[in-house]
């Protein structure tokens, strides 16, 4: 580091030097110059008229050495550039060709043409200060093309004209002041518009009734009521967190029955929302932040999956978890499951166990028995209950005469209807039972409770 100072030093040093030697040397130049004029004409000095002479001389050829030194100055300052000409007479300079023609583009685009004929451009050298961008360039054209023409500022809302100005920047003045003047309403809020606006440069004819002034401006933007003030504001609030329940299974109690092991209790939470309004209608709110103050405690709620026997005079009948009772009394075993299997598709489940035939068979729910008898399908001896709600169920392969209802009967949940067999296409006794819904065969483990 301290060599790239020690370098820096050194260099700016000797810079200091060499302007010092030409200024020093031009002092020089000039002070031999004086001198020598004095002692060339010191002769002179006796006689005025001489003297006058010579001094008008040496003024001129002095004048005559300054101009050139500043013509040659100011050649060597300009610039390549190229120059945009309408019917040969320069309008301007840009800085390239392509800046040439986009400024053509855009003044073609203002006066709707496809093209300016009488553009053309050449490669030229100038003074720096007389370079102009493509839009300035576009103006100088259309000012050239169309005097009559007037460069003016369109305005919008939300994409609808509403007037023209020629003043852009005093026009952006008034919209502000009439947003500044909302803010006495709200002196708290973030005012804005609820509409779009937006500016757009065009051309007019001087004299076209659609250029408003300011004050034709400012009265629209109070009386006509196109714009719409939205205000947004940091509200501030204390609100309670309502505590959720938590449901836990447990074989101490029955099904369908349940209590609560701990009570929940509400939380609260500190929020700030920015709130945005259209008027005094609430359009918008975003959370910034929020903080748990108090944090919610859940419900614990105990529900019972216990299996209890429905006690029907002479017989029990197991509540299962699922929405049937259990369909057989005493027998318990699923011998074959719903799904596939060696002899195809199972479209039920089949229960039996020791000493199966003869044993109770039961409505699983309340219902309507829309069929009982014979089945040529194979299910031998049947019953199929209409439960409501597009739910059915199918007992089949019963005993013969054990049948204890008829189609139209009105049974009640566990209610017998028939004993376990071996009829139809069976190997064994067991009692195929089916539940449909809509019609269609389904896997009644979960309607008792087994999955």
């Amino acid at each position: 580091m301290g060599v790239i100072f020690k370098t820096l030093y050194v260099y700016i040093y000797n810079l200091g030097l060499a302007i010092g030697d030409i200024f020093s040397s031009f002092a020089r130049l000039i002070g031999s110059s004086v001198k020598r004029f004095f002692k060339f004409n010191k002769s002179s000095f006796s006689s005025f008229k001489t003297f006058f002479k010579r001094s008008v001389v040496f003024i001129l050829i002095f004048a005559i050495l300054v101009v050139s030194g500043t013509f040659l100055y100011s050649n060597n300052r300009k610039i390549d550039a190229i120059a945009i000409k309408l019917n040969d007479e320069i309008v301007g300079y840009a800085p390239t060709q392509s800046d040439a023609d986009l400024a053509q583009n855009l003044a073609s685009k203002y006066l709707n043409l496809a093209s300016i004929d009488a553009f053309s451009t050449e490669e030229a050298s100038t003074e720096p200060y007389n370079i102009k961008n493509y839009e300035s360039l576009s103006e100088m054209l259309i000012t050239k093309l169309s005097p009559e023409l007037v460069k003016i500022t369109e305005i919008y809302i939300d994409g609808e004209y509403l007037c023209a100005v020629t003043d852009r920047q005093n026009a952006k003045h008034i919209f502000t002041q009439y947003l500044e003047s909302a803010k006495e309403l709200y002196p708290t809020s973030s005012v804005s518009f609820a509409e779009e606006v937006s500016f757009k440069y065009a051309y007019y004819n001087k004299t076209d009734d659609r250029i408003w002034s300011s004050d034709q401006l400012e009265l629209s933007l109070k009386t006509l009521g196109v714009l719409t003030i939205r205000h947004a504001e940091c509200e501030k609030t204390l609100s309670t967190v309502e505590f959720d329940t938590v449901e836990i299974q447990t074989n101490t109690l029955f099904v369908g029955d349940a209590r609560i092991r701990r009570n929940g209790q509400n939380g609260t939470e500190y929020a700030i929302d920015l709130v945005t309004y259209i008027g005094d209608k609430k359009v918008l709110s975003e959370q910034l932040m929020s903080v748990s103050v108090e944090k919610p405690v859940s419900q614990v709620v105990e529900r019972g999956i216990r299996a209890e026997s429905l006690s029907l005079g002479s017989y029990s009948v197991l509540q299962t978890t699922g929405y049937f009772c259990w369909p057989v009394v005493g027998l318990f075993t699923v011998t074959s499951p719903f799904g596939l299997r060696s002899l195809g598709n199972h479209k039920g489940i089949d229960i039996s166990g020791a000493n199966a035939s003869g044993s109770l068979v039961v409505a699983g729910a309340s219902g309507t028995v829309t069929e009982a008898g014979w089945s040529t399908g194979g299910y031998g001896n049947y019953v199929i209950i209409d439960h409501g709600n597009g739910i059915e169920t199918l007992y089949a392969h019963m005993l013969d005469n054990s049948l204890m209802v008829n189609a139209g009967d009105i049974v009640t949940k566990g209610q017998a209807i028939g004993r376990v067999g071996n009829t139809g296409y069976s190997f064994g006794a067991h009692l195929h039972f089916e539940v449909r819904v809509n019609g269609n065969k389904i896997n009644p483990a979960p309607y008792l409770g087994l999955e």
